[in-house]
C-alpha cells in the first residue's frame, strides 16, 4: 500500500471492494461485541462478489461527490494479534493484511483483503456474529448469505489458486544476468581542468577559427564523469510473469542494494547515464538532452530515506502476462565487493510481500588519476571498456 492507491481509493465511493470508516475499530481492550463488529466487517468483505482487493479504510471519512476526508486514527491495532483473532475464528483460513500509514500528516489504517477462494464464517457464536452464517457486503451495506448464494460463491471461485509469480533479473541487452562483474574504478582526487583546443598547426579543421564553434571547457570533466560510471556499470532490468490463475492488481516491485564488503555503490535510472560528451558546440547545435522520461512514475529511484530503493511498477497481469520494467536500474559501485540485491514483490491479490534476494560481486582495479593518467587509461584501457566507449 502507498499514497498513490490511497489517494485513488479516496475518489472511489464505498461498495463491494472499498469501507470508509471513520475511527479505529475497539481492538485493544475491546469487548466481544465491539471485536464482533469489525469480525462482521472483515467478513462481508471477504465474501464480497468483486473482481480485486477489497480495502477498509480506517480514519477516512466518505464525502460524496467529494473525496473522503482524512479524519486520522488514535489507537493501533498490532496486526500478528490481529491475524491470530481473526484465523482463531474464521474458517476456512482468511488471507489478509492489516498497515497503518502516516497520510497527510494523520494516520490511517487499511486492511486489505485479497481474492480468495470463498465462502467464510465462523463455527461458533462470537459477539453479534452468528455461527455458520455466512455474511456478505452488497453495495455499501453487509447482510447475510442465504444457502443458495453460499454454494454459488464455492462454485464461482472453484479452481482459484494461489498466487504466483516468477521474476527475471536481464541485462539491458536481454541476457541473462551473470553473477560475476569484471569493472574498473576511477578516482579523480582533484578536479580534472578545463579543457582547450590544441593549437590551430594541429587543428585541421579550423575549428577553433570558427566562430560558431566553441572549446567545451567542462569536456575532460563530463568525459572524467561519462568513463568512470561506464567502467563500473552493472545495469539491469526486470521482467515479472503472472504465473497465477486470477489476474494481479497493482503490481510492483522493490529493489534495495546493500555493500557487503565495505564499498559504496550508487543507484540510478538508466535513463540518467550520462551521454558522451563532445569537446565542442555550435551556437547552430541543438543542445545535448538526456533521455526524454516516458515511464512517468513507473520506474522510479528515490533516495530521499535512508536506504535507496528502486520503485517498478507493473500495474494490472493478466493471468499468463508478463511485464517488463519500463527502464533499467544502473549500479555503478565505486570498488570492488559483493553487493546483496534484495526484492520485494506486491500486488494487491498477496497477503504480504514476496521477498527474495540474489547477491552479485563486481571485480577489478581501482585507479586514481589525473589528467594525465587518465589519457593513459584511454589509450591502454581493457577492451571491454573500449569497446563501450566506441559504441557510443
Amino acid at each position: 500500500m502507498n499514497n498513490e492507491i490511497l489517494d485513488a481509493l479516496r475518489y472511489k465511493s464505498e461498495g463491494t471492494d472499498l469501507d470508509f470508516k471513520q475511527e479505529q475499530y475497539r481492538f485493544a481492550g475491546g469487548n466481544e461485541y465491539e471485536k464482533s463488529e469489525m469480525l462482521k466487517d472483515i467478513l462481508a468483505m471477504a465474501n464480497a462478489w468483486r473482481d480485486g482487493t477489497g480495502y477498509i479504510l480506517l480514519g477516512l471519512k466518505e464525502n460524496r461527490p467529494h473525496l473522503a476526508e482524512v479524519m486520522g486514527i488514535t489507537e493501533s491495532i498490532d496486526d500478528s494479534r490481529l491475524q491470530q483473532f481473526v484465523n482463531m475464528k474464521v474458517t476456512p483460513k482468511l488471507t489478509f493484511r492489516y498497515e497503518e500509514h502516516l497520510y497527510e500528516g494523520k494516520t490511517v489504517g487499511v486492511i486489505a483483503i485479497p481474492k480468495q477462494p470463498r465462502p467464510f464464517f465462523i463455527a461458533t457464536q462470537y459477539g453479534k456474529l452468528k455461527p455458520k452464517i455466512v455474511y456478505v457486503r452488497r453495495g455499501s451495506s453487509t447482510d447475510e448469505a442465504d444457502p443458495l448464494e453460499a454454494g454459488k460463491m464455492m462454485q464461482a471461485d472453484i479452481g482459484r489458486s494461489d498466487v504466483k509469480v516468477d521474476l527475471s533479473v536481464l541485462t539491458s541487452d536481454n541476457d541473462n544476468f551473470a553473477e560475476t562483474f569484471e569493472c574498473s574504478y576511477l578516482h579523480f582526487p582533484d578536479l580534472l581542468p578545463d579543457y582547450v583546443s590544441p593549437p590551430e598547426k594541429h587543428d585541421p579543421m579550423h575549428i577553433r577559427t570558427l566562430s560558431i564553434w566553441h572549446d567545451n571547457r567542462d569536456f575532460w570533466r563530463e568525459l572524467g564523469e561519462f568513463v568512470r560510471m561506464k567502467s563500473a556499470l552493472v545495469e539491469m532490468q526486470f521482467v515479472l510473469f503472472n504465473r497465477s490463475e486470477v489476474q494481479l492488481s497493482n503490481a510492483k516491485l522493490e529493489v534495495t542494494v546493500e555493500p557487503l564488503d565495505g564499498q559504496s555503490v550508487e543507484m540510478l535510472e538508466g535513463c540518467d547515464i550520462p551521454e558522451m560528451p563532445k569537446s565542442h558546440w555550435s551556437n547552430l547545435q541543438l543542445p545535448s538532452r538526456a533521455m526524454m522520461r516516458l515511464n512517468g512514475d513507473r520506474f522510479e529511484v528515490n533516495k530521499d530515506g535512508t536506504t535507496t530503493v528502486c520503485h517498478v511498477r507493473f500495474g494490472a497481469l493478466l493471468p499468463g502476462e508478463q511485464g517488463r520494467s519500463a527502464d533499467t536500474l544502473a549500479l555503478v559501485p565505486l570498488g570492488p565487493g559483493r553487493l546483496r540485491l534484495r526484492f520485494r514483490i506486491l500486488a494487491g491479490e498477496l497477503p504480504a510481500p514476496i521477498e527474495m534476494e540474489r547477491l552479485l560481486e563486481t571485480k577489478g582495479d581501482v585507479h586514481s588519476l589525473d589528467l594525465d593518467g587518465f589519457k593513459t587509461f584511454l589509450r591502454e584501457c581493457p577492451e571491454r571498456i573500449r569497446a563501450v566507449l566506441v559504441g557510443e
